[in-house]
């Protein structure tokens, strides 16, 4: 996450708390193109990879497993497909066919992200190698769905940026403990 950040900087009037990530990669931006190419490209192959790697190793029925991942993988779809197709000015709600394609890849990283958390947590819950990770993984989907709620709500537009980093935070951050909790177990015990 470091491009957005250091974009959000040299990006003129941009406001971490107001506005999206998107809005750094979206047509008209001063670095968007850097954005999409160093930031959101690579961002999406890196959770592919990491569910990828993880998948075999991940506890479950290869059923709920495989739902789980999939699900996961709606949000390295969505930063790929940020990356091709940027938003408009602004990040609106309609507009450009870009536009259009960004929101619906982005509506599906969030219920995608959501549903992958919860059904990963139920299995981590029935897992004894796993089970000290379900409070995480619940807790991720929790402020994932609060993050996602409130950057949707009109009130709340002056910390919709806010609102989305909570979102992302939780998303990431679950990805690091299960990446931490990987590299440290044995494995025979995972």
């Amino acid at each position: 996450m470091i491009v957005p950040v250091a974009a959000g900087h040299v990006e003129p009037g941009y406001s971490h708390s107001s506005q999206f990530i998107s809005e750094l990669g979206a047509a008209g931006a001063a670095n968007a193109r850097l954005v999409s190419l160093a930031g959101f490209a690579p961002i999406g192959a890196l959770v592919l990879a990491f569910l990828a790697f993880a998948y075999e190793i991940l506890p479950g029925t290869r059923k709920r497993r495989t739902a789980g991942a999939i699900s996961l993988a709606a949000v390295g779809a969505a930063y790929l497909m940020a990356a091709v197709f940027p938003c408009d000015a602004g990040c609106p709600g309609s507009g450009s066919i870009s536009q259009s394609i960004h929101n619906a890849f982005g509506l599906l990283e969030y219920a995608g992200a959501w549903v992958g958390l919860v059904l990963l947590g139920s299995t981590f819950r029935d897992s004894a190698q796993w089970r000290a990770l379900a409070p995480a993984c619940m807790a991720s989907a929790v402020l994932l769905g609060a993050g996602f709620v409130a950057m949707l709500l009109p009130e709340l537009a002056s910390v919709r940026g806010l609102s989305q980093r909570v979102a992302e935070a939780s998303i990431f951050g679950w990805i690091a403990i299960v990446s931490v909790f990987l590299l440290r177990a044995r494995p025979e015990a995972v």
